[in-house]
């Protein structure tokens, strides 16, 4: 047994909520099974695994594996490994691995022969040391995290401003919780007050992006959702309420790689993750959208913000499928067909107005919704749901 080195912290931020005591990362039986002869790729890969407080199962051959191979969160297989003996099994997680130097470049029969073994054995990725060091890290600290409920993010915006966009997106996760969906709202407005006062949580005790500011790379999702504030089942990242009056544009904004490393941890930690876009320069909703899996666009029901929508649907839909087009209603608005013909495509949807939604908001409360609000929430989540993408793939 190969012992790692003792967790070094990775936080240096949520003072505030004392994070680093609330989650205890045990890594019983989260420990990956390596499968090598190879004492210098041994060497690697423990040192790797020591950075996420991980020990590692060592078997010498595919024989002596068997007795880890099903219940291990990761396989790793040398290169150096026969390829003719005889795998324990069909599995997911399978990785092999090689140093740089241990196949001759060209020598192009054994790369064949790697890339065969890869195939036959089931692989995920072939990964090569140094070069895949960091993808390894990251698969190492999953591992010590635990199960992963691999959540679909989605980004919610408006067409323009004042079409509702963080009450659809509230209303959105409230649905995808009756469905039985562990759900996450992260506020990417921080300019917007705090999606919190929509809950009327802006009293809970718990992280807002404030706390975050410094946190960059890896970000333990057991760490993010315990500090996280909740109501009911919906866990909340808002922007908080900043009092000074100096504060700029720059000094408020959230930086790309903090939302990275957020977004990845609640796709660990949640069902799904709903991103509110109110206003969001393209810049950054490029960033969010390439962590996301789907997008809603809420449209205006009057001309403006009809045409405003239609430059706002040609630039997203080239960017990520499946997108929902949803008609926000206004007590005088135009037709939806006449929303249809403006943008070129049918509606996902219509919200309806209810005219307690914004008063009731205010209040910190969400009124129960109308059945026909409902139905329209139930229809974005089939559309936002549907196709789901293939795991992406580095190594």
């Amino acid at each position: 047994m190969w012992a790692a080195s003792q967790h070094s912290g990775r936080m240096n931020a949520f003072d505030s909520t004392d994070i680093g005591q609330l989650t205890d990362m045990s890594t019983d039986g989260r420990r990956p099974l390596l499968v090598s002869s190879s004492l210098p790729l041994i060497d690697d890969v423990v040192r790797l695994a020591s950075s996420a407080a991980l020990e590692v199962h060592v078997a010498s051959d595919l024989a002596s594996a068997a007795r880890h191979w099903l219940e291990a969160p990761l396989v790793l297989i040398g290169s150096d490994v026969s390829s003719t003996s005889e795998i324990p099994g069909k599995r997911a997680r399978v990785v092999v691995v090689h140093a740089d130097g241990d196949i001759d470049s060209h020598d192009t029969a054994r790369q064949r022969d790697m890339w065969r073994f890869a195939v036959e054995v089931g692989a995920e990725h072939v990964v090569e040391l140094p070069e895949g060091e960091r993808w390894l890290m990251e698969s190492f600290r999953e591992c010590a995290e635990g199960p992963v409920r691999d959540g679909r993010v989605t980004a919610i915006l408006g067409g323009t401003g004042g079409v509702g966009t963080s009450t659809v997106t509230v209303n959105v996760a409230m649905t995808a919780i009756k469905r039985g969906s562990r759900s996450l709202v992260v506020d990417a407005d921080p300019w917007g007050g705090g999606l919190d006062l929509l809950f009327g949580a802006e009293e809970k005790t718990g992280a807002r992006w404030s706390d975050l500011r410094h946190v960059s790379g890896h970000l333990p999702s057991g760490h993010l959702d315990a500090a996280l504030p909740r109501i009911g089942d919906v866990s909340i990242l808002s922007c908080s309420r900043n009092d000074d009056a100096s504060a700029t544009p720059a000094s408020n904004a959230i930086d790309p790689t903090t939302m990275a490393s957020v977004l990845a941890a609640g796709k660990r930690s949640h069902d799904h993750v709903f991103v509110d876009c109110s206003r969001c320069s393209d810049d950054f909703l490029t960033s969010v959208l390439a962590a996301s899996h789907s997008a809603v666009l809420v449209v205006g029901d009057h001309v403006r913000a009809a045409a405003a929508a239609a430059r706002r649907y040609s630039w997203l839909r080239g960017k990520i499928s499946p997108l929902a087009v949803v008609q926000a209603n206004s007590p005088r608005g135009i037709a939806r067909d006449d929303i249809e013909h403006a943008l070129g495509t049918e509606l996902t949807a219509v919200i309806p107005h209810v005219p307690s939604m914004t008063s009731r908001a205010d209040e910190g409360e969400l009124p129960a919704l109308p059945r026909a609000y409902a139905t329209a929430c139930d229809r974005i989540l089939d559309v936002v749901m549907s196709d789901a993408r293939s795991p992406r793939r580095a190594a």
